[in-house]
């Protein structure tokens, strides 16, 4: 606001001239005050407004430092979680090692358990079948040492009867053992 100027006249200032002058620095009073009340009401508005800001900036901070913590947290959990996890993992791949080792060793042991038992029952029966061919040949030695003894018989036999039918015989001569004749060195009784 500016300081007016007044005229002077013979008694004074003019009294027109004041009057405007105090009803335009009224008027710019009033404007002002309403200026400055409004400006007031403005900064009350924005210190509230500031006040409201500077609670939801703590509030948002404080929300920070939650969820700053809670993900650390969280972190830390996952790493013992992840941790735990391989640990367990660990102990599981040693536990199917052993195992599969284990299982591995015994079947082996029962393989060549089996194998042996295999091996032995071979033996057994290779064993049986040399024994079998044995007797076999047995048999046949023995086949061949009756058949020549039916052969024998049978010449016994015809002779028996062509000394029947060339003269009587008694039944004596017929009972009588017959001579014994060596047998061949490959068929003896």
């Amino acid at each position: 606001m500016e300081t007016p100027d007044f005229k002077r006249v013979m008694r004074g200032y003019d009294p027109e001239a004041v009057d405007q002058a105090w009803a335009e620095m009224d008027r710019q009073f009033s404007e002002a005050n309403a200026a400055n009340k409004e400006l007031r009401l403005q900064i009350n508005s924005l210190r509230e407004q500031n006040s409201e800001w500077g609670n939801r900036l703590k509030y948002y901070e404080q929300i920070e430092m939650d969820l700053r913590d809670a993900l650390l947290s969280a972190q830390r959990i996952a790493n013992q979680v992840k941790e735990e996890a391989t640990k367990q993992a660990d102990e599981l791949m040693q536990s199917a090692r052993s195992e599969s080792e284990s299982i591995l060793s015994e079947a082996n042991r029962i393989s060549e358990s089996k194998q042996l038992e295999v091996e032995t029952m071979l033996v057994e029966k290779r064993m049986e079948i040399v024994q079998i061919e044995e007797q076999i040949q047995e048999l046949n030695q023995k086949k061949a040492e009756i058949q020549a003894l039916v052969e024998q018989t049978m010449r016994y036999l015809e002779k028996v009867m062509g000394l029947l039918g060339a003269s009587s015989v008694s039944s004596e001569q017929i009972c009588e053992k017959p001579p014994e004749k060596p047998l061949d060195s490959d068929n003896t009784l």
